[in-house]
């Protein structure tokens, strides 16, 4: 069935134009859909509730770093098949029907969120209170017509709860103004904060500074991403996705990569990177993965390895670790991959 839904989530963003690749094996993600300035990084899972709060982090984590949205489809809840056009969240990441996804891409998104006790909306809560005193009417009014308390209108015009969406109709046919707010799929902002703080110190409750990685002897990935954190990249480290890590140089514009290293290198500044000690049958899956992620973010992709003998496997350029170990700086670097 989880197949069957991927399927036709990948045909649906394809009629509506979105380049789209799909990921195999274990992974924090399924489908990565992009069209224009639009990403997206969606989940399928029959049940929501069976979605880890590891999985989640490590969701939101690559989200970020590749500007893209969070999205978990799914069936059911763990007691309940989900409704549609309604938005249930799960560790901080918007969940909805693929039913709803399409209305959605079609410029209908929704309103009604799922919530403890209900189905609810957001509501504008500075606008209902200047229409309201506008009109001359008290809290209380509004209270009695609206079925509820009138602490709870207070609330709602503070921005501290929200109504059901039969107490918010009746609001709004009260008022004779639209309150109901439609409900974004992209991240709350409002969470990121917090949200970083939860990947910082999810294994070790030691939050390190960007971009470091400590290093461990005998660890080889490890020794490889500091190797690039000196010589100026910001790493994320992955641990469930076809790369190891998503490789940046901030700071780099698009001219000065074309300036430094030729038009043979997307403007992107991002790396989808994997480190292996060896080259073996596994690593060449892996490898065709991301080269077709990396094709549909326009960004590079990087295989580095500890062997020799190495050559480029389905066009993501590869690296041997003596050669990284002599360079001085990122652009070194994205010079070689364009020459190589």
């Amino acid at each position: 069935m989880r197949e069957i839904i991927i399927s036709e989530c990948v045909a649906m963003l394809q009629r509506f134009n979105f380049i789209v690749s799909q990921t195999f094996g274990r992974s924090c993600f399924d489908i990565l859909a992009r069209r224009n300035n639009i990403t997206y990084l969606i989940k399928i899972l029959k049940n929501i509730d069976s979605l880890s709060n590891e999985q989640s982090m490590e969701l939101i984590k690559i989200s970020k770093i590749l500007n893209a949205t969070p999205l978990l489809i799914g069936l059911r809840t763990r007691n309940l098949p989900m409704e549609d056009e309604v938005v249930y969240e799960r560790h901080n990441i918007k969940s909805i029907t693929l039913k709803t996804f399409e209305l959605y891409l079609k410029g209908s998104p929704p309103i009604v969120y799922a919530g403890r006790g209900g189905f609810f909306v957001n509501i504008d809560g500075d606008r209902l209170r200047v229409v309201r005193e506008k009109l001359n009417i008290s809290m209380g009014e509004l209270a009695e017509y609206s079925n509820v308390s009138r602490k709870m209108i207070y609330k709602y015009e503070q921005n501290m709860a929200n109504p059901t969406i039969e107490v918010a109709l009746k609001i709004e046919e009260y008022l004779n103004v639209p309150l109901i707010r439609d409900i974004p799929l992209e991240l709350n902002t409002d969470l990121n904060e917090k949200i970083e703080k939860e990947i910082c110190s999810r294994n070790d409750n030691n939050c390190k500074e960007e971009g470091h990685v400590e290093e461990e002897e005998g660890d080889f990935k490890l020794y490889v991403m500091d190797l690039l954190n000196h010589l100026g990249f910001n790493i994320t480290e992955t641990k469930k996705a076809p790369f190891d890590a998503v490789v940046e140089k901030k700071g780099i514009e698009s001219a000065t990569i074309e300036e430094y290293c030729g038009e043979g290198l997307s403007n992107n500044p991002l790396l989808l990177t994997n480190i292996e000690e060896r080259e073996t049958e596994e690593t060449k899956k892996k490898m065709l993965i991301v080269n077709q992620l990396s094709n549909i973010l326009n960004s590079g992709s990087l295989l580095v390895l500890a062997k020799e003998d190495i050559h480029n496997i389905n066009y993501v350029k590869t690296i041997n670790i003596r050669i990284l170990e002599e360079m001085d700086d990122a652009l070194e670097l994205f010079d070689y991959i364009t020459n190589k």
